[in-house]
């Protein structure tokens, strides 16, 4: 190689190193300097030259004013034009992190706009074309609950007057809310120097929402922030106060967003949207939805109706103004499929769901206040099938419902107005109104109503057929005559449950014509097989009916187990049809009085078609049966067969059906030899047959001996027992596996025992 052009390359490798060092920080310096006039702190880890372009690496990006937000590029590359200016940027990766409430982000968002210096001179950094690409955001604290924001992929792209903002998946959650967002997209431009939003759409999104545990937080957070609160009652008056204007103020929140993010006339329209709603392990899926949104300067308004077509889809509309006034929102349409909505198989135990239809004509107002929802509508409900553990053991079909209401409710929970009310099962309606009224009196939260209704004049046999298959399959074949109207009025005061006011009328001229072979009563005129539950707990079976061993006929049955069961169990069998008005009555008040289930009004005859009939299990089947079941006992039996059905199919303790096998457990005697304080303890055991009386020595225990005296006491009151019976009767020592022998009472046996079955002791 020449020397000269070894010299001039050695020359130019000197220049070039020196320009190159000092490139770096000349860029540095000018982006800094840059950002500084726009208020923004700039910190560039590394610089590096390209073709028309500059690379920078490890960019920071901070504003003093807004120290909840933090920004870390990866890589952000300059592409210059012939004159040097940045005609492009891209951002290639990076990460955005905010820390703070919204409000906190807010505020300080408002101080930096504020504090913002104006730039003035060339503009041709910021009419410079901006991409970002594989942008991933998390904000920690902006909601209650813990749970970060995140959005990952986030792209931005400006081209002049156009903006796009975009992102692969966005995900917001908080205490029973997750909303996550696939591909959602932002069109915005620039009109008059304002940005303007001309477009909004995601290819799918999803709303799951907890209902208890957002309830939990609303209370909680309702709860924190009564000032000095400590009364439990009061706080809840608190949360069930804010309950109204918090949702009002939720709504006007949707509202402003909706007129932050939408020019006047414009619209957003989402499609995809799927919601995921779950109450108490209850869920309800819904989707795919299309959203719409919109404002008219006074109004936000959204729109949600199902993606899939449908000849007469169900649409919601929701008015929110933009202010003060009142929310209204309509549902409207149908019918429709229930798939077609977007719900599943098994979805509130629902199936069928593609042969299920729903159509409503449903509006409502929310006050200006928030405190009171107005409203009145129609709905149906058919060919609905279900399977919910309350209503029936098995799956119950082809249920027709129909409602129709208008009335006012208090979101507080203090008042419910019904001023027409009407439930439609098959062809039977069920019609109601009246006020609940709820109001707290010092620590003691107390209930007002008055309501009326009834079942218009109805056919028996319509009756019949408008149960939905599957709720009462031992009714099926069942054919009735006569017509059947009840009408009603209760007015009630838990101050005062004693004035409980109940009245009405029944008028009940159904027969039953036919019935299936396998209920009917003449079936237990002879020996037959039954399932009980054995004493160890499993279901075992039995031989029962006349000749069956241990069966004892009624005339062999002492005649103070008669007396016992009317005095313990229904002192009106003789009177009744099976139903007992009265006690129905006294059930009603004493519930009141107690505040809980203490009492029913079971009757004799209810509770031998429950013990004939139907399995141990609280369910709605079970007690419609129930009731049909009595109708037909009664209607088929003479009142001394029912007593010797009941008395020999009852159970009397763990394993112990019968009265032949009560009195030969209990007191090793016959039923015929039973005594009268003998018969009363088998008759008191009946509600809860597993407990036992019997103290260590044999003995009936004090306490529960003074009961058993007291019931005496009540049959001779309604002359079921004589005066030299009841003499007897009270000197009579009721023992354990010790027949009854008449003698003269011992010391013990006089004692006046407490008449209050509650004092005694197991």
């Amino acid at each position: 190689m020449p020397r000269w052009l070894k010299t001039v390359l050695v020359l130019l490798a000197v220049l070039v190193t020196g320009a190159t060092l000092s490139f770096g920080p000349l860029v540095r310096s000018r982006a800094e300097a840059q950002a500084e006039r726009r208020g923004v702190a700039l910190s560039i880890d590394a610089v590096r030259p390209g073709a028309g372009r500059v690379w920078l690496r490890a960019v920071g990006v901070q504003i003093p004013e807004m120290p909840a937000v933090r920004v870390e590029l990866d890589h952000v590359e300059v592409q210059l034009s012939s004159s040097l200016d940045a005609k492009r940027i891209v951002v290639h990766g990076g990460t955005v992190r905010v820390s703070g409430s919204l409000d906190d982000v807010r505020r300080q968002l408002l101080a930096y706009a504020a504090r913002r210096p104006r730039v003035s001179g060339s503009a041709s950094s910021s009419t410079a074309a901006l991409e970002v690409a594989g942008l991933n955001v998390e904000w920690s604290g902006a909601l209650a609950g813990g749970e970060p924001q995140r959005a990952w992929g986030v792209r931005y792209g400006r081209s002049g007057d156009d903006e796009a903002l975009a992102a692969d998946l966005v995900r917001v959650v908080a205490p029973g809310l997750l909303l996550e967002a696939t591909a959602p997209r932002v069109e915005l431009a620039r009109e008059g120097g304002e940005r303007r939003l001309t477009r909004v759409s995601t290819d799918a999104a999803r709303v799951s929402l907890r209902t208890h545990a957002a309830a939990a937080l609303m209370r909680d957070s309702t709860a924190s922030n009564a000032q000095g609160e400590t009364n439990t009652g009061r706080s809840e008056d608190a949360a069930g106060a804010e309950r109204g204007p918090r949702l009002r103020r939720a709504l006007g929140s949707v509202a402003d967003a909706v007129a932050l993010a939408l020019p006047k006339d414009a619209s957003l329209d989402l499609s995809g949207v799927r919601i995921d709603l779950d109450h108490d392990g209850q869920r309800l899926n819904l989707g795919p939805l299309r959203v719409r949104a919109s404002h008219d300067g006074s109004v936000a308004s959204l729109r949600v109706l199902p993606s899939a077509d449908a000849p007469q889809p169900l649409r919601l509309s929701l008015g929110l103004p933009l202010g003060s006034g009142e929310v209204e929102l309509s549902v409207a349409g149908g019918p429709v499929s229930l798939g077609l909505l977007g719900v599943r198989e098994g979805d509130l135990g629902l199936s069928d769901v593609a042969s299920s239809t729903v159509q409503a004509d449903v509006a409502l107002r929310l006050t200006a206040d928030g405190r009171r929802v107005k409203g009145h509508g129609t709905g149906k409900l058919s060919k609905l099938a279900l399977e919910q553990p309350w209503l029936a053991k098995q799956r119950v079909h082809d249920i027709e419902l129909g409602l129709r209401g208008r009335g006012e409710l208090a979101l507080d929970g203090t008042r419910v107005d019904i001023e027409q009310g009407e439930l439609t099962v098959g062809s039977v309606k069920l019609e109601a109104k009246g006020v609940i009224e709820r109001q707290r009196v010092g620590a003691e939260l107390h209930t007002t109503a008055t309501l009326e209704g009834g079942i218009p004049l109805a056919s028996c046999q319509a009756i019949l057929d408008s149960l939905p298959a599957g709720l009462a399959p031992l009714l099926e074949g069942m054919r009735m005559s006569g017509t059947f109207s009840l009408t009603g009025r209760i007015e009630l005061d838990t101050r005062r449950p004693q004035d409980v006011v109940t009245r009405w009328a029944l008028a009940n001229e159904c027969r039953i014509t036919a019935v299936p072979q396998e209920v009917s009563p003449r079936r237990f005129k002879a020996s037959w097989t039954r399932d009980v539950m054995g004493a160890e707990g499993r279901l075992i079976q039995i031989q029962s009916g006349p000749g069956s061993l241990g069966w004892v006929g009624r005339h062999a049955i002492s005649r103070h187990m008669e007396t016992a069961v009317l005095v313990c169990e229904d002192g009106a069998f003789f009177r009744h049809n099976g139903f007992d008005q009265e006690a129905i009555r006294n059930s009603i008040r004493e519930n009141l009085k107690a505040r809980k289930f203490v009492r029913g009004a079971s009757t004799i005859s209810m509770q031998l078609a429950k013990n004939l009939y139907l399995p141990r299990e609280k369910t709605v089947s079970r007690k419609l049966q129930e009731a049909w079941l009595t109708i037909v006992l009664e209607q088929e039996l003479s009142k001394d067969e029912l007593l010797e059905l009941y008395l020999n199919v009852i159970e009397f303790g763990p394993g112990i059906y019968g009265i032949g096998s009560a009195a030969a457990h209990y007191f090793n005697t016959t039923a015929s030899q039973l005594s009268l304080g003998q018969s009363l303890y088998l008759a008191s055991v009946l509600p809860s047959p597993k407990r036992h009386y019997f103290g260590a020595d044999g003995r009936v225990t004090p306490g529960w001996m003074g009961y058993l005296r007291r019931l005496m006491r009540i049959g001779h009151k309604i002359r079921r027992v004589t005066d030299a019976e009841l003499e007897e009767a009270l000197m009579e020592q009721v023992a354990f596996r010790v027949p009854y022998s008449p003698r003269a009472a011992d010391a013990e046996a006089v004692i006046a025992y407490p008449d209050d079955p509650d004092s005694a002791q197991e």
